[in-house]
Order: structure tokens, then sequence, then C-alpha cells
């Protein structure tokens, strides 16, 4: 018995030596070594490379598998001067099994400094942390300074003289109620407006956040591809008949906090609108925006008492906010008549009303007589609100559209006064300068609006639309290039980029542009006028002459079967339809003195004529 036992222990202590003169204990700790090193590299580069959050739990799974294996490749074989040999082959004298050792040793070593360097860098620089739909996470400021003071707690920390500048990312429903998800988004969509008010805050409007919803990018990447400085994220729950709203400001630099608060209140309107003006009176503070009582004053005024009507006014901007076409537009129009019917009161839906009616009309979807309930809407809006910013602009629409261009602007700088981060604020207002001729003017504040809306579509193409009249060909096609990176399906960019293709002369990109905004957007007549346009200034006049007295042409904008007939060189035809078209399409004619494709009239001696019928009496 005791002979056994001296024998089982001789035999175990056999097995360990032989796994060390196998190297097998070396190799393990190489491997645990080099995968401690892996799993740092992979947790640094992954999130900066966007890669997503299983690439990691991959990494770690593989190294996992492979550990077993390495330790049987390490007993199999053996290290040897000529290279690896299976042990039983392996010839080693006791000075090479030492030399494999030091080199092990050293090997082991060097990766463990590595990895021990590696960790002390990830403790001295400021993690960023992903962000990913469904967080429940609140981080809680440092102390109650940051609660009760923003502006004194970013006062040491705030983006040394960098503009004051914000992204409010999409919140995050914590309920899973889906009605739940469009009541997170109208909190969310509200308080960017109220934020647009404060001037001196560069405000990322929703279109451009939208994108984030649910992203595993850092708070640094989505800074850097928005231009922003700092970054909110927070969420929303309804819970019975309560409502609770967190949100934390993140400097995009450093991941510090500048302010967390979390709000929980009965869920009324008032509430609703009471949590929005805290949380921008809050985010003003901590980002040192000033805020004078005249602004404070608009920020904390309700709009509405009626939820619904509250409800209602949200999904119209939501459409009125996408590409101008005109199921959008006529849906905008019914939801704000909704609202209005509800609060009749609700200054916010008489201005969306008078913005929707108006662009129905001046695209021609709408005969030109409804735009008197426009004109009402807009002065509505103003009446019942003179702080409201939208009232302004959709009054500045109308006017631009009856070429009263210096009272258009008037309206329109009034608006940006009271929101003066509003995106759609300044393109509309460079749609003014350019229609009156001003085109560096109207570039410089259709930048601004991309500025604060980069993700924007019917932004952008409104800045194509500044860049054609301005002549500046190549600088079309490469935003229309950049539009549809984003958007491949936008029937505009490829009108566009048609009407400079074939400005260049270059008449091989121009038809497939031309003929694939037709097929995006089939219904849209003056994408069918332009195509015909296309022909004639081509050469192809029977083609364009086939188009533009088809039946199809009786939908056709009035001013474009106009301009047809100018390329062709039909002039008596081309003046006949632009004179029809200010009597029965008046308000789709803005900007008729500056279009080039109005060259071939402007050397007649009616074009004189004809332009002082476009303007205001």
């Amino acid at each position: 018995m005791i002979g056994a036992t001296f024998g089982g222990v001789a035999n175990r202590m056999s097995f360990f030596e032989e796994l060390k003169r196998r190297h097998v204990f070396k190799a393990a700790l190489l491997y645990l070594v080099a995968s401690w090193l892996i799993l740092q590299v992979a947790d640094v580069l992954f999130p900066n490379l966007g890669a997503p959050d299983w690439a990691f739990k991959l990494v770690l799974g593989l190294l996992i598998l492979f550990f077993i294996p390495v330790l049987i490749f390490s007993w199999a074989y053996e290290i040897t001067p000529g290279g690896l040999r299976r042990d039983r082959e392996a010839r080693l004298t006791h000075a090479d099994s030492q030399r494999i050792d030091r080199r092990l040793n050293a090997l082991i070593a060097i990766l463990l400094a590595l990895s021990i360097g590696g960790l002390a860098l990830d403790r001295l620089v400021p993690e960023t942390a992903p962000i990913a739909e469904g967080r429940t996470d609140v981080r809680q400021p440092p102390g109650p300074a940051e609660e009760t003071d923003p502006q004194a707690l970013a006062g040491a920390k705030f983006l040394d003289g960098l503009e004051p500048s914000i992204a409010v990312l999409p919140f995050v429903t914590r309920s899973d109620d889906r009605q739940d998800e469009y009541f997170s988004s109208g909190i969310h969509d509200d308080l960017l407006t109220q934020l647009a008010k404060i001037d001196g805050l560069k405000v990322i409007s929703r279109t451009s956040v939208m994108q984030y919803a649910g992203t595993t990018k850092t708070i640094r990447q989505i800074a850097a591809e928005l231009g922003v400085a700092t970054v909110l994220e927070g969420g929303v729950q309804r819970a019975g008949e309560r409502i609770r709203v967190n949100a934390q400001l993140i400097d995009a630099r450093t991941d510090e906090h500048l302010w967390a608060e979390s709000y929980d209140e009965q869920l009324t309107v008032s509430n609703i609108f009471l949590i929005q003006s805290r949380l921008a009176t809050a985010i003003a503070g901590a980002l040192q925006a000033e805020l004078s009582p005249e602004v404070q004053a608009r920020i904390d005024n309700q709009p509405t008492e009626s939820l619904e009507a509250w409800d209602l006014e949200l999904r119209a901007r939501y459409l009125l906010d996408k590409e101008q076409s005109q199921p959008n537009l006529e849906g905008a129009v019914e939801l704000f008549r909704e609202a209005i019917a509800l609060d009749p009161e609700y200054a916010l839906a008489w201005a969306g009303l008078a913005q929707a009616v108006g662009e129905l009309a001046s695209w021609y979807y709408w005969p030109a007589e409804t735009i008197t309930e426009a004109v009402q809407a807009a002065d509505r809006a103003t009446e019942l609100d003179p702080d409201l910013a939208q009232g302004y602009f959709s009054r500045g629409d109308l006017l631009r559209m009856g070429r009263r261009f210096d009272e258009a602007e008037a309206a329109f700088q009034r608006g940006l006064a009271l929101s003066p981060g509003d995106a759609d604020g300044h393109s509309r207002y460079g749609d003014v300068l350019r229609d009156a001729g001003r085109f560096e003017e109207s570039l410089r504040e259709s930048r601004r609006a991309i500025e604060l809306d980069p993700r924007m579509v019917r932004i952008r193409v409104s800045l194509l639309q500044n860049l054609y009249f301005a002549r500046s060909w190549d600088e079309v096609l490469a935003e229309a290039a950049e539009i549809l990176q984003m958007e491949p399906d936008t029937a505009e960019a490829w009108y566009w980029i048609a009407f400079a293709e074939s400005w260049k002369g270059n008449y091989a990109a121009v038809f497939p542009a031309a003929q694939k905004a037709v097929e995006l957007d089939p219904d849209t007549p003056y994408l069918r006028a332009g195509l015909a346009y296309h022909y004639a200034r081509s050469g192809q006049s029977d083609k364009a002459r086939e188009m533009v007295t088809s039946p199809d042409a009786l939908d056709w904008p009035l001013p474009e079967i106009g301009l047809v007939y100018g390329e062709l060189g039909e002039l008596d035809t081309a003046f006949e339809y632009m004179n029809r078209a200010i009597d029965e399409q008046p308000y789709g004619l803005f900007y008729l003195a500056v279009d080039p494709a109005a060259d071939p009239l402007r050397g007649d001696p009616r074009w004189q004529d004809l332009v002082s019928r476009l303007k205001a009496d």
C-alpha cells in the first residue's frame, strides 16, 4: 500500500517534470499574456473602427477556444535549433533546453510589459463608451454642484474657446409599448426646437441625429461626424400617469459629464413642456450660452394645452421635413388641420399649415388660389404668438412666392432672430436671397443650414438649386454626389445632375440622370418636363416637341413648358406659356428671373415686360 502510494506520487512528479521539460507551462503563460494583449488592442481599436459589439466577444471566444489546442500542440512539439519537431524526434541538449527557456521567458516578459503598459495608458486616457439603444444606466454627476449649478461646473471644463455646439441623440424609450417610441420622439423634437432659440448655440437638427438611434458608435465618433463639441443622451419612460426623463450632457473630447439630471412628473402636457424648458435652460447653462430674459420667456412658453394636438403637430412636422413630395405635403396639411381643430389657438400648427399649403401651390400640386389659406394661416400664427419664429418663416415663404423679396427678407430675419439655430429657417432664407439674385449670401445661408442639419435631404436639395442658379456646375455635381451617398433614391439629386451636365455639354451623362429622376418619382410633373428640356438642348428637337405636345404635358407646370419652347427657339410660344403661367400659376415663377434655363428668352424685347409682370404690385 505504501509502495503504491509512493509510486503514484513518483508518477505524478514524473508527469509534472515532463510538462516542464516540454515547456507546456511556459506555453500556457505565453498564450494567456498574448491573449490579454490582443484583447486590450481590440478594446481600443474596435470602437474607433465602428466594429459591432459582437466582434470583441468573437475574439474572446476564439482565444478561449484555442487555449486547449495550444497546450496539446506544446506537448506534442518541441522548439529546436532546427525549428519545430515532434517531441519524440527532438534531440535537445541541456544547453539547448536552457536557451529555449530563456527565450520563452524573455518573450513572456516583453508581452507582459506591453500589456501592463497598455493597461496603464487605458487608465490615463478616458474611455469613450458606445451608445446602444435600450441603455438604462444614468451616469450621475460627481457631486450636487453639477445638478444645482451646471454653469459653475462647466466653467473650468468646457471647450477652451470652441463654438458651443450640441447634438441631442434620439431619446431611448424605456418601455415595451411601441406608441411610447413616438412619444419619446416628440419630446426629443420639441427639445431641439427649444435649443434652436438660444443665440450662439449650434444645435444639430433632428434629421441628422436620427441616424444614431441604436448606434454602437462612440460619443467621440458621433461628435466628430456632426462637428459638435458636446452630446446629450437620455431616455423617456411613461409609467401609468407619470413621465420620467433622464438626460446627461457629455464633453465629446474627454467623455466627462458636464451635467446630468432626472425628472419624474405627472403626465400632463404642461409638465412635458416644463421638462423641456428645464432641460433647455440647464443645457444652456452648462454650455455657457447666454440666455436673455426674452429668450428664457420664449423657451418657457407653452404652445398648447392639448396633448392630442401636440402629437398631431409633431406627426405633421415629420412629414413636412421629409422629401417635398405631394403625398408628404398633403399628409402634413391634413394633420395640421386636425391639430388646429383640437386647439384653434395652437400657433405652431397654423405656421405649419401655412408652410405646407404654400409649398403645394409653389410646386404646382395645388391650384394657385389655395395660397389664400396659406396666407391666412401665417397671419393667424404670428397673431397668436408674435414670438413664434416658424410663423415668420411661413410668411416669408409666401412673400417670396409673390416676389416681394424685401418684405420676405425682413420676415426671415425676424424669425432667425427668434430662433437663430433653426436649420430650415436658414435654408428657406437662402432661397429668398437666391431668387433676389444675391447668390453669395444665398449660399452662405444654405451652408449654415447644412452645418446645423447635415443629414436633411431637403436642405441639401435647396443648396443644389442655389448652386445651379449661381451657375456653379461642378459644385452641383459634387453636392449631388454627397446626397446620393446618403439617400441613393433622391430623385431631385438626379434631376439637378442632369441640368449641370447639360450645361457642361456632357450629354452622355445627362439622359441617364434625367431618366433616373423620372423613374424614381414618376408622379412629379416638372421632372418629366426636365427630360423634354434636355432633348431640346441636345438638339433632339423632334423628341422634345413630341413630349411637350403629348397628353402627358397637360399636367406639366406652364413655366417648364415655356422653357422647353425657348430652348427650341420658338420664342412666341415660349412667351405665350410664360404669360399664361403668370395668370394661372403665379406662385411657381419666383425663380424665373435668375434661372439659367431662361437665357434664350433674355435677348428678346418681351423679356423685360415679362419680368415686370413678375414683380409685386
